[in-house]
Order: structure tokens, then sequence, then C-alpha cells
């Protein structure tokens, strides 16, 4: 059996990439806040001894960006950072990414969770306490939607598309999954793979149809006590 990967307790003396107490660190902190950062409301440390330190980590850390606009900031070095950042142990990476970071953006679990988490063994359960999508709600995505007889084609007045279940869930035109995941397809008591053609509808008749569907449904379920 595997010994569990577990955080670092005190780290205030450690080498964040050779998990090594070191009587000598150098700490190099990142505060930006400018729209283009990898980093953008995500301050946090590097915490290195001299013999784990890049050689240029000080440009890394301190480049002055080009502002593309008021708000907008182009940094060349950050993907130094975030590769470097990823050839430390998982331990170091969680000191970095979650325990030593703050911000609305920082990844804020507990230091346990994030471990698993990243090794792929954090329970869903866990995942959706933290208002993630799960691995489980993933795959019911990526696998049901594509695949179900329900999804309707909606093209809007300006021409836009999309595509959509009365159920709830959407995705790109063409029943495509969309990079925003639709967790209503994990559980969906109405899931039925596709046996016709997708239909196509303006938003008008679409919402029509959703209605009717859901209608439908009810009807179904309740008949046989009513009538």
């Amino acid at each position: 059996m595997n010994k569990k990967v577990t955080p670092i307790r005190d780290y205030e003396k450690i080498c964040f990439k050779c998990l090594k107490e070191k009587p000598k660190l150098e700490k190099y902190s990142l505060y930006r806040s400018n729209y283009g950062s990898s980093f953008v409301h995500n301050y946090t440390y590097l915490q290195i001894c001299n013999k784990c330190k890049p050689k240029d980590i000080e440009k890394w850390f301190n480049e002055k960006p080009e502002m593309i606009d008021e708000y907008c900031a182009k940094y060349k070095y950050e993907q130094n950072i975030i590769d470097f950042v990823n050839t430390f142990p998982i331990e170091g990476q969680e000191l970095f990414w979650n325990r030593c970071a703050h911000g609305a953006c920082a990844d804020n679990m507990d230091s346990q969770d994030w471990i698993d988490m990243q090794l792929g063994i954090l329970p869903d359960e866990k995942y959706e306490e933290y208002g993630m999508y799960s691995p489980r709600q993933i795959e019911a995505y990526e696998e049901r939607f594509p695949t179900c007889e329900y999804p309707i084609n909606v093209v809007y007045s300006d021409g836009s598309k999309s595509c959509w279940c009365p159920f709830g869930a959407g995705g790109e035109y063409g029943q495509k999954v969309s990079p925003n995941i639709s967790d209503e397809c994990y559980g969906c008591e109405h899931y039925k793979k596709r046996e016709t053609p997708i239909k196509e509808m303006d938003r008008d008749t679409y919402d029509k149809y959703e209605k009717y569907i859901n209608a439908k449904i009810y009807i179904e379920k309740y008949k046989d006590l009513f009538d």
C-alpha cells in the first residue's frame, strides 16, 4: 500500500522545492491585481533555498508588465513561475498555490484536500462541498449531454447559436459540450439516448418546447394516479 502524501506542517524554514529545512531562505512574493495576470487576485509567495533557486527568478517576480489597456496587463515571465512551481513535490506546490495564498482567486482549501485533489483521490463529495464540479459531474455531462434525446439547437435573433436541454443543461450548437459544465446531467432521471435527429428552434419556440416537455414528463409521472 502506498503511503499517503500529507501536507508539510511547519514550513516557515522549509524550501518549497526540496522540502528541506535551510538556515537561509529567500522569499519572493506576488501581488498582482491587473487582469491578464495568471495571479490576478491570487496573492502568494515562494520560499526557496539558494541551491534550488533559478538564475532569473528575480526577473520573473519583479517584472513590470506591458499594459495593454488601463486594466489588462501582459506578463512575460509568469509561465516561467508556473512551470518552475510545477517541478516541486506536491507538498511544495500546495504551499505555494494554497496555504500561502490568499485573495478572491486563491484556492484556500484544506491542505490535505488540496493534495488529494491533485493526486486524483479526493472524494466527489468534497469537490461539491467546495462548490466545485466533481469528476463524476464532469463525466456525466461529457458522456450524456452529446448523446441525449432532449437537447435542442437554439438560434437567437442576433444569429448566435447554442444548445439547450429542457431539464437545465446547456452546451454549444450541435449538441457539443461547453467549457461551462452543466451539473444537471449527473443523476438526471430523464436521460434517453438519442434516436431522432436533433431539432433546431428559435428562442421563443424553444421556450414553449421546454414547457411542453416538462408538462409531458409530469403527466406521464402522475397519470396512473388520476386516470
